[in-house]
């Protein structure tokens, strides 16, 4: 007969050492803190997350939550891995992120807790909590309670803090990660006594929805952003979120994003994907689950008609100012590169030499050429081309909002494409100096051999020559005007 043979599992202290460098900055481990503090709200009230930054130092305190026992401290808190969050719809699930985040930011701690209703409060430390050599116990100390007595509470205090934490920064993130909380004042923050207000999105349409997916009613809006209202950290899309928690951003949910589709640079919104598990650092949502699925699905379906809108927009052309201003730059650009003797910069015909005309050329005397001076004139057009004198063309068209322009060879010819979405483009109308400066830039950036500072004079020369033309032409129209003046009268 068979002995019978019992095996089970167990765990090294040690691995949870391993979790203490699970965060990708100082400000992950601190909003994991935040997130602890976030489960705790009651309904119905108002939290208040007070954060004290300093050198050696970080405290982070929570008032107005359910707060904590001694039950609930050995039970939830010092229990890693068992959670009393699973299965309920709260940010923490794992029963780990708390605990590392102290670990990853400090050397030591002091927590003190009770719940609402308590008359004192329960304290206990560690004075090296990074010795993972064995499961911790610690002794609770009652201590005079700092809040009122309906108020739960919990101060964790980390000493000995050897990562970076910039108050300023850390200000930012939080308002960026908080902001349906801060808005709605179900949370109220500070650090250092500075409050920590929410982050401001400019739009201009917005479109509300609540929607059936995953078993539950997903929430939100989206709309159209102010052009003029981005700032440099805009990232277009739908910010998703778990309770109010900023979880990822960017998101067009199986539509065509920005890079792809331009128009799509001002789709802008925000929703919560409550019943969507997350991985577990809350990098991401968990995306190949049915609930993911299901709320993409939706999503898709719901924003298709601005989705469609945005697309058409992108083709729709530039004002017809901004057209026959372009015109005027080209016809500018090509007087200016005239008198500087720079015609071949811009040349209209752009068609590329044969390989035999190349075999023929000497190697040595066109390298030095192209060190020496700019390139060569592009070969004639063959009696069966398409002939074309005088300058290259410049265009304006949508592009990318993160281009400027653009040079391109359409049917032989160089063009310069002027990106009529660019912010700076919006920002002056697309008036003629910013043009010529655009195009006179895409003229000189394809010198070979040209240095930053000879590529700056050229800009320059034909900025300020343009100005000359343009002064002269001035003057030349008000003598014709005086002139005619006398017979008139």
């Amino acid at each position: 007969m068979a002995q019978r043979v019992t095996v089970r599992e167990r765990i090294d202290p040690a691995i949870t050492a391993s979790l203490f460098a699970n965060y990708r900055s100082s400000a992950d481990a601190v909003m994991e803190l935040v997130d602890n503090a976030i489960d705790s709200r009651l309904k119905g009230s108002a939290l208040n997350v007070l954060l004290q930054v300093h050198a050696s130092y970080f405290v982070i305190e929570t008032r107005g939550g359910e707060g904590m026992g001694p039950a609930e401290l050995e039970r939830h808190y010092l229990r890693w891995g068992g959670s009393p969050k699973r299965g309920r719809n709260l940010l923490g699930q794992y029963g780990q992120g708390g605990k590392a985040a102290i670990g990853h930011l400090g050397t030591s701690f002091t927590v003190e807790a009770s719940r609402p209703g308590d008359e004192m409060a329960w304290r206990f430390a560690d004075a090296d909590y990074r010795d993972r050599t064995k499961l911790k116990t610690y002794e609770l100390k009652t201590v005079v309670k700092r809040v009122p007595l309906e108020e739960g509470f919990v101060r964790i205090r980390i000493d000995g803090v050897d990562r970076r934490v910039d108050p300023r920064r850390l200000g930012a993130r939080l308002s960026d990660t908080y902001r349906p909380l801060i808005v709605g004042a179900l949370l109220k923050m500070s650090i250092n006594g500075v409050r920590v207000e929410a982050l401001p999105i400019n739009f201009q349409e917005e479109h509300r929805f609540a929607v059936r997916a995953a078993g539950t009613t997903i929430r939100g809006w989206y709309g159209l952003a102010e052009p003029e209202g981005r700032g440099v950290d805009y990232v277009p899309g739908l910010r998703c979120y778990k309770l109010g928690r900023l979880i990822a951003g960017g998101e067009f949910f199986g539509h065509p994003n920005a890079v792809q589709v331009s128009g799509m640079a001002r789709l802008v919104g925000e929703i919560d994907l409550a019943p969507v598990p997350l991985m577990m650092n809350k990098s991401d949502f968990a995306r190949d689950g049915a609930e993911w699925t299901a709320v993409e699905h939706r999503m898709h379906a719901l924003l298709a008609p601005i989705a469609k809108r945005l697309a058409e927009d992108e083709l729709a052309p530039p004002p017809a100012s901004a057209l026959k201003t372009a015109e005027q730059v080209r016809r500018l650009l090509s007087q200016v590169l005239r008198l500087t003797e720079r015609e071949e910069a811009f040349s209209g015909l752009a068609a590329a030499r044969t390989p035999a005309a190349q075999a023929r050329e000497p190697s040595t005397g066109r390298h030095a050429a192209q060190l020496e001076s700019p390139p060569a004139p592009p070969r004639l057009p063959t009696a069966d081309e398409q002939k074309r004198r005088g300058f290259g063309q410049v265009v304006v068209r949508p592009l990318d909002p993160a281009i400027r322009s653009q040079t391109v060879i359409e049917r032989e010819v160089t063009t310069v494409v002027i990106n009529s979405r660019h912010p700076l483009f919006l920002k002056r109308g697309g008036d003629i100096w910013y043009q010529l400066e655009t195009a006179a830039r895409e003229v000189f950036k394809s010198f070979e051999g040209a240095s930053i500072g000879e590529y700056d004079r050229r800009v320059n020369e034909v900025i300020l020559l343009a100005f000359q033309l343009r002064a002269r032409r001035r003057q030349a129209r008000s003598r014709r005007s005086e002139a005619q003046l006398p017979l008139i009268s």
